[in-house]
């Protein structure tokens, strides 16, 4: 027996949101929850899902309730992401009770479905839209780094000031940390370890969205980054060492000047 499609959409809306004092104001039914997650049922398998990381993601919600629901997490957001410009990820779930598990792009066929599901699809969703915000990210400080090789590419040298060095510097390691903190989808949720049919599921989304590879990709031009910070600064500090060898010179110069000219002035 075929029945209705599950739609599930996933939203990025910043760097973080505020879990506790979210729970403070929300007046409604919590399905479970932990220190980084609050699982929300509404009615039937109509589902929100919240991660103190910076996501929101809905199963079964109509538009209204959807930008309703957005709005109320807003103010409990860290370092938000204009509105519209959010990250965003559509996914379905289709129950057909005749059929096996099937996976496809954006799409996944089970022949039963519970809030275990629901909630190990939600999770892979939000972790898909989660790289796609942080592959962008890298790619960005890629293309900010590559104005630098292509400087020294062309001049030879790097006209940068240390102090904007290191302040690029700093970002790539808090972009790193974030990440780190953000993408923990390498562990399988708890729920998983003791039902194969959970775990399949979760086992095929992580495949069907490329998550693993996904993340690889973005550690990987991070790592790039970090050579290229490495080089700039060994550059950047040699120029500095330049610089005060020169001063001690001119200083070593007008001492020995000024012990042979000073008697006469």
């Amino acid at each position: 027996m075929l029945l209705p499609k599950i739609k599930i959409v996933a939203y990025r809306l910043g760097d973080g949101i505020q879990l506790s004092e979210f729970r403070a104001a929300f007046s409604g039914t919590i399905y479970s929850s932990s220190p980084s997650e609050l699982f929300i049922k509404r009615e039937g398998l109509s589902f929100v899902y919240i991660q103190n990381y910076g996501e929101v993601v809905f199963s079964d919600c109509d538009e209204g309730t959807m930008r309703g629901f957005l709005e109320l997490v807003r103010p409990f957001v860290l370092m938000p992401i204009p509105p519209g410009k959010e990250y965003k990820e559509d996914f379905e779930i289709e129950v057909n009770a005749a059929g096996k598990i099937h996976f496809d792009y954006n799409f996944l066929q089970v022949p039963e479905v519970n809030a275990d599901v629901i909630k190990i699809a939600m999770l892979n969703v939000s972790q898909s839209v989660v790289l796609d915000y942080f592959t962008d990210l890298v790619q960005s400080m890629l293309l900010e780094t590559s104005v630098f090789t292509n400087e020294l590419e062309r001049k030879g040298k790097i006209s940068t000031s240390k102090k904007k060095l290191m302040k690029f510097i700093g970002k790539t390691l808090n972009i790193q940390n974030r990440i780190t903190d953000n993408l923990y989808f390498l562990d399988a949720p708890d729920t998983v370890w003791d039902n194969e049919y959970l775990s399949q599921i979760n086992h095929g989304l992580s495949a069907t969205f490329h998550l693993k590879t996904r993340f690889r990709e973005v550690e990987y031009t991070l790592k790039i980054v970090d050579n290229n910070l490495v080089i700039f600064s060994q550059l950047v500090e040699h120029r500095e060492s330049n610089k005060l060898e020169w001063v001690i010179i001119l200083l070593i110069l007008f001492e020995v000047l000024h012990a042979l000219f000073g008697k006469y002035f």
